[in-house]
């Protein structure tokens, strides 16, 4: 993961509108790992953020859709949140089969 974090920082920096959402989620994902929740929850909060500002509605819903899976996995009710949010965001998209699986699969 450090190798594909260092990668993300030099894209982003080259092109931070293509990249920062991505390098901001893999941050996320890392602090989450090493159980650094409440950073963790900030970074996924801007990985949210920064790819919807940026119109990456597919990234924008991966990012959420992983922001419920961290709540899910520190038994925060809010994952439901996250994941209704991911659900309607790939429907935007056009990504049915997606949402559907989201509905059959995950507690929202």
């Amino acid at each position: 993961a450090g190798k594909a974090l260092s990668k993300l920082e030099s894209f982003a920096q080259i092109g931070k509108a293509n990249c920062e959402h991505k390098l901001l989620l893999l941050q996320a994902e890392m602090k989450s790992f090493l159980g650094e929740n409440d950073d963790a929850f900030g970074k996924y909060e801007s990985a949210i953020a920064v790819a919807g500002e940026n119109g990456f509605i597919h990234e924008q819903a991966i990012a959420n859709e992983r922001a419920g899976d961290f709540f899910v996995r520190n038994g925060d009710s809010r994952a439901s949140q996250y994941y209704g949010k991911s659900n309607t965001l790939y429907l935007q998209w056009g990504a049915q089969c997606k949402a559907d699986h989201l509905c059959k699969n995950l507690p929202f």
